[in-house]
C-alpha cells in the first residue's frame, strides 16, 4: 500500500508538472506594442505575484497543523507554479522591450533562465539587463530563498519524523 501511495504522489506531481508546462506554451503573450494590455500585463503581474504570497502563507500554515508529508507537497506545487508564473513573466518582459533581457527570445529561453535562477546556477549566457527584467528577478530570487528554506525545513521534519519511530 505504501508503494502505491508514492506511486501516485509522484504521479500528481509529474501531472501538475506536465500540465503546468502545456499551459505555459499555450497562454498567449503580445509582443507589447498595445500599451493598454502592457498595463495589464503588469497588474496581473503584481496580482499573480501577491496570489502567490497568499497561497504560500494560508496553505503553509494549514497543513504545517496537520501532515508534514503534506506540507512538503504543497511547498512542491508552490514551487511548480511559480516557476511558470516568473517564466511566462519573464517572456512578457522580453517581448515588451527586447533589450531587458540578453538571450531570451523564447518560452523556452525563459523558462531555462527561470529553473537555472531557482538553481542558482546562473550560467551568465540569459541574464538580466534592464531595471525591470532586474527587478523582477530579485522578486524571484527573494521568493525562490524563502521557498527553498522552507522546502528544506519541511523535507527535514518529514524525514526526521520517520527516523524517530
Amino acid at each position: 500500500m505504501a508503494q502505491r501511495r508514492k506511486f501516485m504522489v509522484v504521479l500528481e506531481h509529474g501531472a501538475l508538472v506536465t500540465g503546468l508546462i502545456v499551459l505555459y506554451y499555450l497562454i498567449p503573450i503580445g509582443d507589447g506594442s498595445d500599451l493598454p494590455r502592457v498595463g495589464l500585463g503588469v497588474a496581473l503581474f503584481l496580482l499573480g505575484v501577491a496570489v502567490l504570497v497568499w497561497v504560500f502563507a494560508r496553505h503553509t500554515l494549514a497543513v504545517a497543523r496537520r501532515d508534514r508529508q503534506a506540507r512538503l507537497g504543497v511547498l512542491l506545487y508552490l514551487l511548480y507554479t511559480a516557476t511558470s508564473f516568473f517564466a511566462l513573466s519573464y517572456y512578457a518582459v522580453a517581448g515588451i522591450d527586447g533589450d531587458q533581457f540578453a538571450d531570451l527570445h523564447t518560452r523556452t529561453d525563459a523558462l531555462y533562465f527561470t529553473v537555472a535562477t531557482i538553481a542558482t546556477v546562473g550560467f551568465g549566457d540569459v541574464h538580466a539587463v534592464g531595471q525591470l527584467a532586474r527587478a523582477l528577478v530579485t522578486v524571484q530570487m527573494v521568493f525562490d530563498l524563502v521557498i527553498i528554506a522552507a522546502l528544506v525545513g519541511a523535507y527535514r521534519l518529514t524525514f526526521a519524523h520517520r527516523s524517530e519511530r
